[in-house]
C-alpha cells in the first residue's frame, strides 16, 4: 500500500483534504467516490511532503548513506531470491524502515511499481535518494533477467564503500579529539589561570618579559572581548561554509585537497579507488562502457577529476581511443593503474582487472591512513607541548626575575 494525499469536494460543496492508503491513485479515487466525495486532486504523499507548503520543514528527500544503500540492496536481493514479487518485497521493507522519510520514499517507489512502472523507473523518480549507478544497474538487471545478481553486486559495492568511510572516520577521530582537547586546555589556562597570575606580577610593578606581556595581552583579549570574538568566529565559520557551498568554493576545495601535503596522496587514492570500483561493478553488470564511465565519474567527488573524465569519455566514445590511453592523456591516474587497465583491455578482462585495482587501492588507502594517524599523534603532542611550554615559560620568567630582585 502507498500513502496518497487528496483534495475532494463533498456533496454539500465543502472541500475535504487528507491522506489515505491505497494500491494506486485510481484505487484512492475509487475510495473517495465510495465516500460520496468527488476527487479533485490525488497524488503520492511524498509529492506534498517534498513541496513548499510548509516552510518550517525540510523538503529534500532523505539521502541514503552507503551503509543504508547496502542494506537496501542486500534485503531486496534476499527477498527476490525467495521469489517474492517487487511490490510485496517493497512492502515488507517499508514496514522495517526506521526513518519516516525513507518510509515515504519506499511507499512512493512501491506505488509506482504497482501502477506498472519498472523498478528502475520507480527508483529514478527519486534521484536525490537513489544514485544513478543504482538506477542504471537495476535497469540492466531487469533487461537481462539477473536482478538478484545485480542487487548482490550493488550490496557488495556499497558495503565496500561503507567500510572505507568507516576507516576514514576512525582515522580522523583521534586527531580531532587531540585538537579539541589541546585547544580547550590552552584556552582554560589563558582565560582562567593567567589573569590571576598577571595580577600578582603587576602588583610588584616590575617590567615583565616579552613572552609574559604577550600572554597577558592574549588573556585580556579573550576575557575582555569574548562577546565580540565569538560572534566574529561564528560569522567567519558561516561565511566559509557558505563560500564552500558555492561553485567557486567547491572548485577551491577540490584544488586545495589535491595540493595539501601528504593528504593529497590519500585523496588521490580514494578518488581512483571509487572510480575503479564503480566502473568494475557497472561493467560486470552489463552496462556499456560509455554509460559506465559517465556514472563512475559522478562518484569521484572531485571536480578536477570529473572535468578530466569528460575528455576521457569524449576520446573513448568519439575518437575510438582505448580507455588506458585516454586516461593516460589526462595525467591524473597513476601509471601502475594505467598498466593494469591496459592489460585488462588486451585480455578482455577489464572488469576483473578494475576490481583488482580497487581492492589494492583500498588496502593502500587504509595503510596510508594508519601511517598518517600514527604520524599525526606526535605532531599534535609537540604542538600542545609547545603551547603549554610557552605558557609555563611566560610564568617562570617573571618569577625568576622577581627572585633576582629580592636577592
Amino acid at each position: 500500500m502507498a500513502l496518497y494525499t487528496y483534495r475532494a469536494l463533498r456533496p454539500d460543496g465543502r472541500t475535504e483534504s487528507g491522506t489515505l492508503d491505497a494500491v494506486s491513485a485510481g484505487e484512492a479515487k475509487a475510495v473517495l467516490r465510495s465516500r460520496s466525495a468527488y476527487p479533485v486532486e490525488v497524488r503520492p504523499a511524498q509529492a506534498l511532503q517534498l513541496g513548499i507548503a510548509n516552510p518550517f520543514r525540510r523538503r529534500a528527500p532523505p539521502k541514503l548513506s552507503a551503509r543504508q544503500l547496502a542494506t537496501f540492496t542486500r534485503q531486496f536481493a534476499t527477498l527476490l531470491q525467495a521469489t517474492i514479487p517487487y511490490d510485496a518485497a517493497l512492502g515488507m521493507m517499508l514496514l522495517q524502515a526506521g526513518r519516516a522519510g525513507l518510509r515515504e520514499v519506499l511507499a512512493g517507489v512501491r506505488g509506482r511499481v504497482v501502477e506498472g512502472a519498472t523498478l528502475a523507473d520507480a527508483l529514478a523518480a527519486f534521484p536525490g535518494v537513489f544514485p544513478q549507478m543504482v538506477v542504471s544497474m537495476v535497469r540492466s538487471g531487469e533487461a537481462g533477467g539477473s536482478l538478484v545478481l545485480i542487487m548482490r553486486r550493488l550490496a557488495e559495492h556499497y558495503e565496500g564503500v561503507a567500510r572505507l568511510h568507516t576507516r576514514l572516520r576512525s582515522a580522523l577521530v583521534y586527531p580531532a579529539f587531540m585538537m579539541v582537547f589541546g585547544t580547550s586546555v590552552v584556552v582554560f589556562m589563558v582565560t582562567y589561570i593567567i589573569p590571576k597570575i598577571a595580577r600578582l606580577f603587576e602588583s610588584f610593578g616590575a617590567q615583565l618579559p616579552l613572552p609574559t606581556r604577550i600572554l597577558i595581552a592574549a588573556s585580556e583579549l579573550l576575557t575582555g572581548y569574548w562577546w565580540a570574538i565569538l560572534p566574529l568566529l561564528a560569522l567567519a565559520l558561516w561565511g566559509a561554509l557558505h563560500y564552500l557551498g558555492t561553485e567557486g568554493g567547491q572548485w577551491f576545495r577540490d584544488r586545495l585537497e589535491l595540493a595539501a601535503p601528504y593528504w593529497k596522496e590519500v585523496r588521490r587514492r580514494i578518488i581512483v579507488q571509487r572510480f575503479t570500483q564503480s566502473l568494475a561493478t557497472l561493467l560486470k553488470s552489463g552496462v556499456e562502457l560509455k554509460g559506465a564511465l559517465e556514472i563512475a565519474t559522478g562518484v569521484m567527488g572531485n571536480r578536477l577529476y570529473m572535468r578530466a573524465m569528460d575528455r576521457v569519455i569524449l576520446d573513448v566514445q568519439n575518437r575510438g581511443i582505448s580507455l588506458s590511453v585516454a586516461l593516460g592523456r589526462v595525467g591524473l591516474i597513476p601509471d601502475d593503474v594505467l598498466q593494469m587497465i591496459a592489460i585488462g583491455e588486451e585480455t578482455a578482462t577489464l572488469d576483473e582487472m578494475l576490481e583488482n585495482v580497487a581492492a589494492r587501492l583500498s588496502i593502500e588507502t587504509t595503510a596510508t591512513l594508519d601511517a598518517a594517524t600514527s604520524l599525526f599523534e606526535p605532531v599534535m603532542i609537540l604542538m600542545m607541548g609547545a603551547a603549554v611550554g610557552f605558557i609555563v615559560l611566560s610564568i617562570l620568567l617573571p618569577m625568576l626575575q622577581l627572585n633576582q630582585l629580592v636577592g
